[in-house]
């Protein structure tokens, strides 16, 4: 079997790996886009309560009232700090998950140069046992053929 053929399973293989990482990283980016889209959920739901607290407040607020404003508040902030905690672990999965698909690329780029240079090697190979079969032919039809 020749070498290129030999290396059609390892470059299928690398091309596999390869794909599966491209779906990890698309999916990771997705996740990335969803955690980011809670984050400004959050901010913009702290952002409207506070809002309409002040608004309220102009009619005065009882001591419980402001309480439960504040506490309130401090637990949606406590959750946007989570969830940009969430969104800064994300980001660097994609980073990681990124570099590894970006190895797999630069493998699966390899082995296909690997191939072709086999391909061209046993070309070239073809083609010098094909000129060496023409040269002994034209030597066995020079030898046969009279002088005069």
């Amino acid at each position: 079997m020749k070498r290129s053929k030999r290396l059609d399973t390892v470059v299928s293989l690398a091309k596999r790996k390869l794909d599966e990482a491209g779906q990890a990283l698309a999916f990771i980016q997705q996740k990335l886009g969803d955690e980011q889209n809670k984050l400004a959920q959050l901010e913009e739901y702290l952002q409207e309560y506070r809002e309409t607290i002040k608004s309220a407040g102009g009619k005065g607020l009882s001591v419980q009232a402001f309480r439960r404003y504040v506490d309130f508040s401090e637990n949606v902030a406590k959750a946007i700090t989570q969830q940009s905690q969430q969104v800064s672990t994300v980001e660097q999965q994609i980073m990681q998950v990124r570099q590894h698909w970006q190895m797999l690329d630069a493998r699966h780029k390899g082995l296909l140069k690997l191939k072709d240079k086999a391909i061209i090697a046993e070309a070239v190979l073809y083609e010098r046992q094909q000129q060496k079969e023409l040269d002994e032919l034209a030597g066995r039809w020079h030898l046969k053929k009279p002088l005069f």
